[in-house]
């Protein structure tokens, strides 16, 4: 796992919710630490800060009557339809979930590189990148200069791993997720993102001992 630019390895691991993410991270981050690697996990989920009062305003006005677990496809319609109609209001919430989603980035990932050998990443940037995508209603092919962009600022992973699970498995293990759409639309970008990213694609159906022998194998190699 020798890094070439000297100092953390970043092994980020996404998917689409109820892929089974924190628990190979918390898994691989406790046997790299029991092998006497110098490791850390890190859960960068994005915790609206600047974005909250922006959402609520949206909530009582663009969004209202809306309800996005009862009817996913008529909200989600009504929220890319706006921001497609209005795309200088799209572009302004893009640009504070990136602003905002930039500084808790700095203060969980930025500041640790360089002290840890390996720094796990449970959900990172391609998620976000995901998830701001479908709001804004950009096509899916705008997802690599957006990330591009973010890199600038942020850590780029080293490795990519990238747990593919069918989203009508991923939805019933879950009881907090919208619709089975709303891991659809977000599992169709990220094996996009896969085939041109050259990330690490582990099926998510097997075993979490199994994906956890071959991520080691495959993307870790360690003894």
């Amino acid at each position: 796992m020798k890094n070439p630019r000297g100092y953390s390895t970043v092994i980020n691991i996404i998917g689409i919710d109820g892929s089974g993410k924190s628990t190979l991270a918390k898994r691989l981050a406790m046997i790299l630490t029991d092998r006497g690697i110098n490791c850390c996990n890190i859960y960068c989920q994005f915790f609206a800060k600047l974005l909250y009062p922006l959402k609520i305003v949206a909530r009582h006005s663009v969004m209202r009557k809306t309800d996005e677990f009862a009817d996913y496809a008529t909200y989600i319609k009504k929220k890319t339809g706006f921001s497609k109609k209005h795309s200088f209001f799209g572009t302004i919430y893009a640009l504070l979930w990136l602003i905002d989603y930039s500084m808790q980035v700095f203060l969980k990932v930025n500041r640790v590189v360089g002290k840890h050998r390996v720094i796990i990443i449970d959900r990172y940037v391609y998620d976000i990148a995901v998830n701001v995508s479908i709001t804004a209603g950009w096509p899916i092919e705008s997802l690599p200069h957006f990330l591009n962009m973010i890199f600038k600022m942020h850590p780029r992973p080293d490795i990519v791993i990238y747990l593919d699970l069918p989203e009508e498995i991923a939805f019933s293990r879950k009881n907090d997720i919208q619709s089975i759409d709303y891991l659809k639309e977000r599992r169709e970008r990220y094996l996009w993102l896969a085939e041109h990213c050259n990330f690490q694609i582990i099926d998510g159906e097997k075993s979490v001992d199994t994906i956890l022998g071959e991520v080691i194998e495959r993307c870790v190699h360690v003894p």
